[in-house]
């Protein structure tokens, strides 16, 4: 068993070392946006997070820069959901946490619903797309929203942004 802080050992750097050691087991990350990610002697075949599996999942749990780990060897499950090998793996989470930086600063309580502000008007003008994932503030807390969402998980967030920025939903 393997366990450690994300915060001293980021997601890249923990992968990275369990790859190179072809390793075979079960990550998992203890946080909101926390999920599981099994190994097979060093490539990572499954990813699991909120509701998602396969590349999503791995798009939310690259927004994991806190929280722990716990590697566990086990059996990797016969499910195979990633087909990325171990370099653009890496990369790709490396990027996809560089993405989600500036979407984080403004959600930062991910288990509170979001709330319409006073400002919003029911006159807003909106895609079909925002329509889908507006419907769900004030119902749900944010990890909810992304967890159900039938929009990618950083593409909730890209949605929701404009609308945060000019004060018609409040992240408070």
């Amino acid at each position: 068993m393997l366990h450690g802080s994300l915060t001293e050992f980021p997601l890249p750097n923990v992968l990275q070392m369990l790859t190179n050691s072809g390793a075979t087991g079960k990550l998992s990350l203890e946080h909101a946006r926390g999920g599981d990610l099994w190994l097979k002697d060093g490539e990572v075949i499954h990813a699991h997070a909120l509701s998602y599996d396969g590349e999503p999942a791995l798009d939310i749990l690259s927004s994991v820069s806190e929280g722990n780990f716990t590697f566990l060897p086990t059996h990797a499950p016969e499910t195979h959901t990633v087909c990325l090998k171990r370099n653009a793996l890496l990369r790709h989470l490396t990027i996809n946490s560089d993405e989600w930086k500036s979407l984080l600063t403004l959600f930062t309580h991910w288990e509170k619903p979001l709330q319409f502000t006073p400002q919003w008007s029911n006159q807003q003008l909106v895609t079909h797309r925002q329509y889908r994932v507006l419907s769900m503030v004030g119902r749900m807390s944010l990890t909810d929203m992304v967890a159900h969402s039938d929009v990618p998980p950083r593409n909730t967030l890209e949605i929701l942004r404009p609308f945060i920025q000019s004060e018609l939903v409040s992240a408070e």
